[in-house]
């Protein structure tokens, strides 16, 4: 019971700072590796755009939903 209540005080504490990492930073291609992917598999960039806002959005769903 401690110890599952210490976890989630450490969840609540770092969960913000994590949210903020991963939608600024982790979860964003560069623009030239964007630029690159969509030269390879042929799409528009905006394809490319589509997938990563998709894929950050469910990281980031899923990680408002996760409770230790």
């Amino acid at each position: 019971m401690m110890r599952q209540t210490l976890l989630r005080w450490a969840w609540q504490a770092i969960k913000p700072t994590l949210r903020q990492w991963l939608d600024e930073r982790a979860l964003r291609l560069p623009a030239h590796q964007r630029d690159a992917l969509a030269l390879r598999l042929r799409l528009p960039v905006q394809t490319i755009e589509q997938v990563e806002n998709a894929l950050r959005q469910m990281a980031l769903y899923r990680l408002e939903r996760w409770n230790p």
